[in-house]
């Protein structure tokens, strides 16, 4: 298929209440490129940034474009997790279950606290997840790291293993944490699968050869990319979805496919992984 006529790259929250009215650090953003014009939103709550995501998907469908939707938490977890919830190794059946059980109000009010601790409850041993507020007493579901010896996955995935600093998927607070974020966030994703069937995929689990197409993306690949062009007073989150949207939207359209279809089918990947200089060379 051809390639990409708009970018977006959503840098994600898991907070449980609405981002301030004014734009702040730690909240929903969305960099679009469209044509090589740039433009951002913030989105104070997840229900507002899905309903300006499907509101792109409709026009670009309407208009017979491609889109890819890149997100910034993971859309995996360790090989061997997926089985042990689902009976089965492909990871959307487990997107399916998140999508099942996952309550996320319009106000950010969730229950992926009491989600976890229910899926650590399938598990002999204390785990795999971990981490909830200072205080709070949520059976089933540990303050701290547990040992990983005795689960039949590892605590990391492959990618996570060769990109150090990303955060494993079962810690859900801490500086830097991602694992609130793909509880929160494969739920959503998951009814954007339900809504447009085959016309979106997610990579690189599917082909990409869809309209729609989905990916992980972490924008600490550019870490220095990013804080050369970051404006001054701007937001991180926000510098990170536009320079990664411009960036992705530079690439030849045979290399951003060629990308997108690298990885592992069972645990994901983080998109541009091991093409981080070419990616950093795409700007101008």
């Amino acid at each position: 298929m051809s390639g990409f006529d708009t970018i977006v790259v959503a840098d994600w929250s898991a907070r449980s209440v609405p981002s301030p009215a004014r734009p702040s650090k730690d909240a929903i953003f969305l960099g679009i490129c469209r044509d090589r014009h740039l433009a951002t939103l913030y989105q104070r709550t997840r229900s507002q940034a899905m309903r300006s995501l499907s509101g792109l998907i409709d026009g670009e469908i309407r208009a017979g474009r491609r889109i890819l939707v890149a997100c910034d938490f993971p859309f995996a977890y360790p090989r061997g997790f997926a089985r042990s919830v689902t009976g089965e190794d492909d990871p959307l059946a487990l997107w399916a279950v998140l999508a099942r059980q996952i309550e996320d109000d319009d106000r950010n009010g969730n229950n992926r606290f009491a989600v976890a601790a229910q899926f650590n409850r399938g598990f002999a041993d204390e785990g795999p997840f971990w981490g909830h507020p200072v205080g709070a007493d949520i059976p089933g579901l540990p303050f701290r790291k547990p040992r990983y010896d005795d689960f039949p996955f590892a605590e990391r995935r492959r990618i996570e293993t060769l990109v150090p600093r990303a955060k494993p998927c079962f810690q859900l607070m801490g500086a830097g944490s991602v694992g609130s974020q793909a509880l929160l966030g494969i739920a959503r994703l998951e009814k954007l699968r339900q809504r447009y069937g085959g016309a979106i995929s997610v990579a690189p689990f599917e082909a990409p050869e869809t309209p729609v197409v989905l990916a992980e993306c972490y924008p600490g690949l550019m870490a220095a990319a990013i804080s050369a062009r970051t404006r001054d007073g701007e937001i991180p989150d926000r510098a990170q979805v536009r320079i990664l949207a411009h960036t992705l939207s530079r690439l030849a359209p045979g290399r951003l496919a060629a990308l997108l279809s690298q990885g592992d089918a069972a645990e994901g990947w983080i998109l541009g992984h091991g093409a981080e200089a070419e990616l950093a060379a795409a700007l101008p």
